[in-house]
């Protein structure tokens, strides 16, 4: 193969030929024909490759052959009329492809669509339920659900807490500020024994009752819980097993189930009483 048509070898190749088949039609565009022989030696193909390299080349119409007596000779067919062969070629076998993976598409469809259809009906009833027990993890579910609260925040709280430390206690403190800016009601009821521990809580009221929160205490409460608007509650339930101060936080986004802890809340409130701070 002539040296200078090197450079677009590749763009034979990257239009449907092979290498090999390359070599020998830029071989075969330097004369007007060639043996077998002839053509193994200048194009550099095995011996034992040539003729299977000619019969594709010819069964693709890029190619023919003469036979003068005993002696074949293989002749290029014009670049312009060859190389628009395999380009159409190239665009038949696409269709047909086309066509083959659009029946199996259309069959595989048939038959799966069904089997989609009938499990999307199917309902997980833990598919509103989310359960945490990692603090960390917790904290950052809490701090969202602060920042996408609406309208109201409820809360019935008691020890043990999430907020363990006082970068979580300032993060959540910081987060009830913003929602209390924007508007949200923000209550809280907690149980009067616990408030005589925790002398500390009390610093913690006075910045947010300022801007709004509404603190009340009740003598007991039955569970911690936070409800967010008409979507979201949070339980966060004490370890009573293993270790009592560790929390497994539970979030539930069901509208019934929020409707039934905002009874609860209310009536817990209507029994308490102001928290004065």
């Amino acid at each position: 193969m002539k040296n200078e048509f090197n450079k677009y070898l590749q763009k034979f190749i990257d239009l449907g030929l092979t290498e090999r088949e390359t070599k020998v039609y830029i071989t075969l565009l330097s004369k007007r024909s060639f043996t077998s022989s002839e053509l193994q030696k200048s194009a550099n193909i095995p011996r034992t490759k040539i003729y299977e390299v000619l019969l594709k080349m010819i069964d693709r119409g890029i190619c023919i052959e003469r036979r003068i007596g005993k002696i074949k000779y293989y002749e290029a067919v014009e670049p312009k009329k060859a190389l628009h062969k395999i380009l159409e070629d190239y665009k038949n076998n696409f269709h047909y492809e086309l066509d083959k993976k659009k029946d199996i598409t259309d069959t595989l469809a048939e038959v799966f669509n069904p089997i989609y259809s009938k499990n999307k009906n199917f309902i997980n009833p833990l598919e509103f339920v989310e359960v945490i027990k990692d603090k960390d993890h917790a904290q950052k579910r809490i701090l969202t659900a602060f920042q996408n609260a609406k309208s109201e925040v409820l809360y019935l709280i008691k020890g043990p807490y999430v907020c363990d430390t006082s970068s979580r206690v300032n993060q959540q403190i910081k987060e009830e500020k913003n929602m209390l800016k924007r508007g949200v009601t923000c209550k809280k009821i907690y149980e009067s024994t616990e408030l005589m521990k925790q002398v500390s809580l009390i610093e913690q009221f006075k910045p947010l009752a300022k801007l709004g929160s509404q603190l009340r205490m009740t003598e007991t409460i039955p569970i911690k819980m936070v409800v967010y608007d008409d979507r979201l509650v949070i339980f966060p339930l004490q370890d009573i097993i293993k270790n009592p101060d560790e929390l497994t936080i539970i979030l539930i986004e069901h509208k019934e189930m929020v409707a039934a802890c905002k009874i609860l809340f209310n009536y817990l409130w209507g029994n308490s009483e102001p928290l004065k701070i």
